[in-house]
């Protein structure tokens, strides 16, 4: 039977690794870190991904239900308490379609980071919900690879790469590393392949001119 407090607690964990703190301005942002002093001012980023305003760990919305706008200003401890609150909310809204007490901590925390990340309704549409009663829980982790990839229609590799990493953390294999090598790949695939490109124009200049 899932903890659910603590597992709110590892989906926080897991989300803020996903998500990151974003301090913006109408036409950029920079990542802050999650050691930043509390009273660090954080202001509103615009996602491109999801063609939203958003603000701290990818808040779109505040606790009155108000939306995220150009120009808002909260600080870094109101951010940190706004993706605990807004967790605590969507674990609240799976809970109608999804009982807990069948789930591990770590099973829990999975279904409550894609509805973060995707919605409570947006989980309640994919076939996760009915495979928890019907298939191995390998099937079901297979299952949340392949659901809600695609942002306003338009298919992404970030999402991709976070549903394998919620897949992990659902069936209790949660990897650091490969963790970190899926939140980072395009970056470390592009570095890998500079790397590849410069060790093979070396080699061959070498052996071109020892002929």
């Amino acid at each position: 039977m899932a903890d659910v407090q603590a597992s709110i607690n590892t989906a926080v964990a897991f989300s803020k690794k996903w998500e990151g703190l974003y301090s913006g301005s109408p036409t950029s942002s920079k990542k802050v870190a999650d050691t930043a002093p509390y009273n660090t001012p954080i202001y509103a980023y615009y996602d491109k991904l999801g063609e939203v305003w958003t603000i701290g760990w990818g808040n779109t919305y505040y606790a009155n239900g108000s939306k995220v706008k150009s120009g808002d200003k909260i600080m870094k401890a109101d951010a940190d308490a706004m993706i605990t609150w807004e967790m605590t909310e969507k674990e609240k809204e799976i809970r109608s379609f999804i009982e807990s007490s069948k789930l591990t901590n770590n099973e829990y925390a999975a279904l409550i980071s894609i509805a973060y990340n995707a919605g409570a309704t947006g989980l309640k549409r994919t076939a996760i919900d009915e495979s928890l009663n019907t298939k191995t829980r390998q099937e079901t982790a297979n299952i949340i690879k392949d659901s809600i990839l695609t942002a306003k229609g338009k298919y992404s590799q970030g999402l991709k790469n976070r549903r394998i990493d919620e897949s992990k953390l659902f069936l209790g294999e949660y990897n650091q590393l490969y963790s970190y090598y899926l939140r980072n790949s395009t970056d470390i695939n592009l570095l890998l392949l500079g790397v590849l490109i410069i060790g093979s124009t070396l080699y061959f200049r070498k052996r071109f001119k020892n002929k």
